[in-house]
């Protein structure tokens, strides 16, 4: 009778190997992270904009790009393995190329070197101001769970919205206009 109840993993479909929980995992990790939506600001590190990142140009922060320019900002966080930031990469660029006069749009590599990021950014053509969060202060500060992220900084420098997940071109140019006022 014992044997009528046992079950074989095999027959069951269950993953029996390291890679088919591995794989079962990461459809589950991604369906997480791909349900984009607005996360509610109160849970964000106040010094999101003292936290530095690195350019070309040396370390940076959101605060000084701020008080160069007084211009809202739209930050996104990427990876060159994540597949849905690397396919709403060109709608910040085509943003940027819209509205880059009036906002600063800035990429910020969470965990590639930067040789690496640069040329996948090469690849996409993107031409938007871009960045490493290598010991990963940057990434921490807006509490991200999970890739993309796309955080907006409003005309006072203060951070507005944060998008957490995949961003639409629609929701992209919305957001974009109200950071406009428009």
């Amino acid at each position: 009778m014992g044997d009528d109840f046992a079950i074989d993993s095999r027959n069951a479909h269950l993953p029996t190997t390291f890679i088919g929980v591995k794989k079962v995992f990461l459809i589950i990790l991604i369906m997480i992270t791909a349900c984009g939506s607005e996360e509610l600001i109160e849970t964000v590190d106040e010094n999101v904009l003292h936290q530095s990142f690195e350019t070309e140009n040396g370390s940076e922060t959101l605060k000084n790009l701020y008080e160069k320019n007084n211009q809202p900002m739209v930050v996104n966080l990427w990876a060159t393995w994540c597949t849905p930031c690397l396919e709403e990469m060109p709608y910040f660029e085509t943003a940027h190329r819209e509205h880059g006069e009036e906002i600063q749009f800035i990429g910020i590599n969470i965990s590639d070197s930067p040789t690496r990021a640069k040329k996948r950014a090469e690849e996409l053509h993107i031409s938007y101001l871009l960045g490493n969060d290598p010991d990963g202060s940057f990434t921490k500060s807006l509490k991200v769970i999970g890739l993309p992220v796309t955080a907006f900084f409003n005309s006072e420098g203060k951070l507005s919205t944060i998008y957490q997940g995949p961003i639409s071109e629609e929701n992209l140019n919305l957001s974009i206009m109200e950071l406009l006022d428009v």
